[in-house]
């Protein structure tokens, strides 16, 4: 995962650790520097107090080594560091600065390359998810995609670029703190690592239950926020039925799972941070006593207890934020397992397959089918023949499935047995990318993007001309709606078209499938928004048009369905009757049923 995050900024990324080693390095060597100061001003004490001139200083005393040799060395050498103590504040702010403009560089290195891994895990979920499977995408809830795309996605960010970084700048201070004082003092470097071992395996245990909470928290926050999506999806229908006082109550439920779940893994959370401190205070207690009492036999000098206190300091909190960094890792890792369960999805294959001459002759043979999630077979045994240019009516009660045949058409889901030829060619041989750019279907439901009506409509179909477009919409009946409109084809339409009625919006998405001018068109029941009489004039300029195709209409109307050329009526996933609307007028049945209710009402 790290690897594709790191896609574009991985020099960035790896080099903002070279910049952390040196900023890290350049505090220490100043903090170092400071004792050194307070080593030689007590070696020039000890000196004045027994009558030794300072310009004869030679070595220092108890705390000399090599690296303090060094950096003297370095420096001017002994005799010219104690004839000029002004060269060490030049020395201590300069380092000092030094580690403050690495810092500015690679904090800014930090911006650059997080942004680059957001944007790179966001279009990796985003690319995966349009690409799975319509039944994948059902099956899951939109609250959870939409919490794993926005949320998780940010936690893993923030892992991989803020608490990554924590732990190198843990490994980077401990090490070289620890180094320099085993070089000064090896009894203090090792009394300043005692709690240590404590806190990690304190951490490791506690850490485990926070991240067993804090994934139920995450699933609760997830339930919690596909309930607000299906209450703005469903606004309308709540305000209709004046439901708000039980959508509140309900809601209620979801937040209070929550707020229970998010207070238990707080007050653990909590509890591990206010008790760790206690190994914090005691590990610096420790060594300030240790030190002291070091210094007061004489074993080291002020420099070197200045520095084991402030070294212990340097160490112990990065320590203790690295325990932080392992509450962060539960929380990525949680983050990591949901953002999984949608990578871990097999993406659909749209590519592979024939791309045939398709022209609408179209053979159902045997077809049953079964959805995933369901216990009986939703089709059962159906069988027909379209000829290409042919008007095919299907009509039945709600469920008896009409719209999956639309589905299977399209290959959102493939038949459970039996075959579908087009053109003598089994659907399932051929590539569904170009099957779906010859089968153009019209949902019942129809989504507008909140986009201009011009881009809506010509969102299929990039590359078509203006004037498609304008015979696309006029063959609708909504052309001279749109003209009218003061931006006309620019007007923005609102999110899900709310700016437009319903009719307005079923015909614009009619418009936008008859754009593709594909050899096959399905309605599923997308004239039911409009009224008979438009129904009637888009079906007639549908006739009309120079490109003859093969017509599905799904629908409950015996006006839209009379003039089809075949008509069949499904009931129980079965087909029932079949024929034309002359024919099966005379029949005792269903299609019988329905035209005297409908004519009844006329």
């Amino acid at each position: 995962m790290l690897h594709i995050m790191t896609e574009g900024c991985r020099f960035l990324y790896y080099f903002y650790f070279v910049l952390m080693f040196f900023s890290v390095l350049f505090s220490i060597t100043s903090t170092y520097i400071t004792k050194i100061l307070i080593d030689i001003l007590q070696t020039q004490d000890y000196l004045g107090g027994i009558g030794i001139p300072i310009e004869s200083i030679s070595e220092l005393g108890t705390d000399s080594n090599f690296l303090s040799v060094f950096f003297i060395n370095l420096f001017g050498g002994i005799k010219f560091l104690s004839s000029n103590i002004w060269f060490f504040a030049i020395l201590i702010i300069g380092f000092a600065l030094l580690a403050a403009i690495v810092s500015a560089i690679r904090f800014l290195f930090r911006t650059k390359f997080m942004n680059t891994m957001s944007k790179n895990l966001q279009m990796l979920l985003f690319n995966h998810i349009e690409r799975l499977p319509y039944s994948t995408i059902k099956s899951m809830k939109n609250g959870d995609i939409i919490q794993t795309c926005t949320r998780d996605e940010d936690i893993l960010k923030r892992f991989a670029g803020f608490d990554t970084s924590m732990i190198m700048y843990t490994f980077f201070i401990v090490s070289i703190s620890f180094i320099f004082l085993c070089i000064t003092n090896y009894q203090i470097a090792l009394i300043s690592m005692v709690l240590m071992p404590f806190m990690f395996i304190y951490s490791f245990f506690v850490i485990k239950e926070v991240r067993r909470r804090y994934r139920k928290t995450d699933d609760s926050e997830g339930e919690m926020t596909s309930k607000i999506e299906e209450n703005l999806a469903s606004v309308r229908l709540v305000k209709a039925f004046n439901n708000e006082e039980y959508e509140i109550h309900d809601f209620e439920r979801y937040i209070n799972d929550y707020k229970g779940k998010y207070m238990r893994w707080g007050k653990l959370r909590a509890f591990f941070f206010s008790s760790s401190d206690i190994l914090v205070f005691g590990q610096i207690a420790i060594t300030t006593i240790f030190g002291f009492v070091l210094c007061f036999n004489g074993s080291i000098g002020v420099g070197t207890l200045y520095m084991s206190f402030t070294f212990v300091n340097l160490m112990v909190w990065p320590i203790r934020d690295v325990a932080t960094v392992l509450s962060n890792l539960a929380r990525a890792n949680a983050s990591l397992d949901r953002i999984n369960l949608i990578l871990n999805e097999p993406l659909e294959d749209v590519e592979t397959g024939v791309t045939p001459s398709i022209t609408g002759d179209i053979k159902f043979e045997n077809v049953s089918f079964n959805y995933p999630d369901g216990t009986e077979d939703v089709l059962k045994n159906v069988s027909f023949n379209v000829k290409k240019g042919q008007t095919v009516a299907i009509m039945g009660k709600t469920g008896s499935g009409k719209s999956t045949l639309a589905y299977l058409l399209t290959r959102l889901y493939d038949a459970t047995s039996g075959n579908i030829y087009i053109d003598g060619i089994d659907i399932n041989k051929i590539q569904k990318h170009y099957l779906r750019q010859h089968i153009s279907i019209v949902l019942q439901d129809p989504f507008l993007f909140s986009k201009t009506i011009k881009d809506n409509v010509l969102i299929a179909n990039q590359k078509a001309k203006y004037e498609d477009m304008i015979e696309a919409t006029s063959i609708c009946q909504i052309h001279k709606s749109i003209i009218n409109f003061p931006k006309g084809y620019d007007t923005a339409v609102g999110e899900k078209g709310t700016t437009l009625s319903g009719g307005q919006k079923q015909r614009v998405a009619i418009a936008r499938t008859l754009v593709l001018k594909s050899p096959v068109l399905v309605f599923d029941d997308s004239l039911s928004a409009v009224d008979t009489e438009t129904d009637f004039n888009i079906r007639k300029s549908m006739k009309e048009r120079k490109e003859k195709c093969t017509t599905f209409l799904i629908t409950h109307r015996i006006a839209t369905a009379k003039d089809a050329d075949l008509i069949i009526v499904l009931e129980n996933g079965m087909i029932s009757q079949m024929g034309k609307h002359d024919d099966l007028i005379k029949q005792e049945g269903l299609y019988k049923r329905i035209y005297d209710i409908q004519t009844k009402m006329v």
